[in-house]
């Protein structure tokens, strides 16, 4: 059990307490009564021959809110993944939500033969350069389109937009046609060699055209990217950024509406990656007030504190996971706004997904992804 020693060591799951602090904020305990992240730790611990075979080792969701809640700063999330690397080593499988299409598109992506042409989808509004350094990379939203296009969202429509707030701000970069998925999905349930694959790919693509910098506006994109592409690849050297810290996006001017008021009111769905991860609140709340012109109202629980959209890496969707959905979308119907902003195409999914079963308040608010919201409304009306 060495392997195991080397995960309880990397994560600092030795130092648990059993306090509780972790199963008390997660949501998925919540609506889970033989779900904890706490007693999944004791295990591992305690009874290490029987952890591989946990079923619970495939609920969580990685939301973080366990992680940012220790006092001894057990890293859960990353205790979980090791965990289900090894389970898949050991013959265990979870369950893939959507008939494992999702996973099946990866795995597709990560074989270096194949050859993409997914621009057809940008408009011809769009300025994209040919010679330049920067590539904003797009991730699966061409993809979900087509997965998704049964519940009406459209995650090209959030690249759409970015790509617009990069032209207004004058900043100049390129889309790869051949770019793949970053394989988010795939590490976070445990699948290394897949994830490896479509690294490989990404970096001899991105090799091939001279790439120094990458801008993405998806945050798992940028978890991934930033985070996991330095820790498991040696030969990564570039550099990546959310389009939030882009400084040149704050500097473009709005008109204020004709009335003075503002032009709309929302409420903001914080993502786990960008909020609880890398602690970016005030970003996207400053992008909403300044470039959308709007007023924001926010939900009961937010920031540190705000509720998942209840998604784990396309697997295991079921009732828990619609009860924590459900949860979040009766807060953003309580708060009266107009639309229910969201900056992780996963959030706008989910959430539009579970909507049809969130009752009445839930149902009437819009959900809207943040860049396709100030690309359709401020920005154009300032053409």
């Amino acid at each position: 059990m060495s392997e195991l020693k080397d995960i309880i060591r990397q994560t600092k799951a030795q130092f648990c307490l059993d306090c509780g602090k972790c199963t008390a904020v997660c949501p998925v305990s919540r609506y889970d009564p033989q779900f904890s992240p706490r007693l999944i730790v004791r295990k591992a611990l305690r009874h290490p021959e029987k952890i591989y075979s946990d079923r619970n080792i495939w609920s969580c969701i990685g939301c973080n809110m366990c992680t940012i809640r220790c006092n001894y700063n057990v890293d859960y999330v990353d205790f979980i993944r090791y965990l289900r690397m090894k389970s898949r080593e050991h013959g265990m499988e979870p369950v893939y939500s959507h008939s494992g299409v999702t996973e099946s598109v990866m795995h597709l992506m990560g074989k270096k033969e194949v050859q993409q042409d997914r621009l057809d989808w940008i408009p011809q509004d769009i300025n994209i350069s040919s010679s330049t350094d920067t590539a904003f990379f797009v991730g699966c939203s061409p993809y979900f389109d087509t997965i998704f296009k049964d519940i009406g969202v459209k995650s090209t429509d959030s690249s759409i937009g970015a790509m617009r707030l990069l032209n207004r701000a004058g900043i100049a970069y390129t889309v790869l046609a051949n770019e793949r998925c970053c394989g988010h999905d795939l590490i976070l349930s445990g699948d290394k060699d897949g994830f490896i694959n479509l690294g490989q790919a990404n970096i001899e693509e991105l090799n091939k055209r001279g790439i120094k910098k990458i801008i993405t506006s998806c945050p798992e994109c940028y978890y991934t990217l930033k985070v996991d592409y330095a820790k498991f690849f040696n030969d990564w050297h570039i550099e990546v950024q959310h389009l939030t810290e882009v400084p040149e996006i704050y500097k473009i001017t709005v008109k204020p509406s004709e009335s003075g008021k503002a032009r709309t009111k929302v409420t903001f769905q914080d993502s786990c990656k960008l909020g609880r991860h890398f602690k970016k609140y005030d970003e996207p709340r400053n992008m909403l007030r300044t470039l959308a012109d709007a007023e924001l109202i926010e939900m009961e629980y937010n920031r540190d504190s705000a509720v998942c959209c209840g998604a784990n890496p396309w697997m295991f969707c079921g009732s828990v996971n619609k009860q924590i959905q459900d949860e979040r979308l009766r807060q953003a119907g309580a708060t009266g706004a107009d639309f229910l902003v969201t900056s992780c195409p996963k959030c706008q999914i989910h959430l539009t997904c579970a909507q049809g079963s969130a009752g009445q308040a839930g149902e009437k608010i819009k959900i809207v992804d943040i860049y396709h919201l100030i690309s359709e409304t401020a920005l154009k009306e300032n053409d």
